[in-house]
């Protein structure tokens, strides 16, 4: 069986997108913005975090939810800062195994659900984890990032 790859992962959020909705083809300024997304994700998996810097605004917020103890919960703010913690976060898993769920859009927000399989880097251990990324845009860049995770699955490994 041949691993889930970037590409495969990626190529699901419009796929996602389009589900269940027969006026997707007007939504016009939610395609955009998924497509955005679907640009933000591409750029995580080939680590080209500096390439972020086109996509999110000056005063961007990077929110993760989660418990105190998880060691990637917490708030960023600013756009070096927010592609800083990101590279941070991503250089601690590896082995990923993304799987989009779902994809909402509506207007300047889009809301990604997913699950995610891999190995926490430090410990060595073995996750599987269910997320939500909420996106928020301002014309055409994300000035807000937030992330709701499993932070008990993450617990059990660090």
């Amino acid at each position: 069986m041949s691993q889930f790859t970037d590409q495969q992962f990626i190529s699901t959020v419009q796929a996602a997108f389009r589900e269940g909705d027969d006026n997707v083809a007007n939504k016009l300024e939610e395609a955009a913005n998924v497509r955005r997304v679907e640009e933000v994700f591409r750029l995580i998996a080939r680590k080209d975090f500096k390439a972020l810097d086109d996509i999110l605004a000056d005063d961007v917020t990077l929110e993760i939810v989660g418990s105190p103890s998880t060691p990637m919960a917490g708030l960023t703010q600013g756009r070096q800062q927010v592609i800083e913690t990101l590279e941070n976060n991503f250089a601690q898993v590896e082995e990923q195994q993304p799987e989009i769920q779902s994809v909402v859009a509506q207007g300047n927000t889009v809301v990604v659900i997913g699950r995610d399989k891999g190995r926490f880097r430090p410990t060595g251990r073995t996750y599987d984890l269910h997320w939500m990324h909420q996106y928020t845009f301002e014309g055409d860049k994300i000035i807000r990032m937030r992330e709701l995770v499993d932070s008990a699955a993450l617990l059990d490994v660090i």
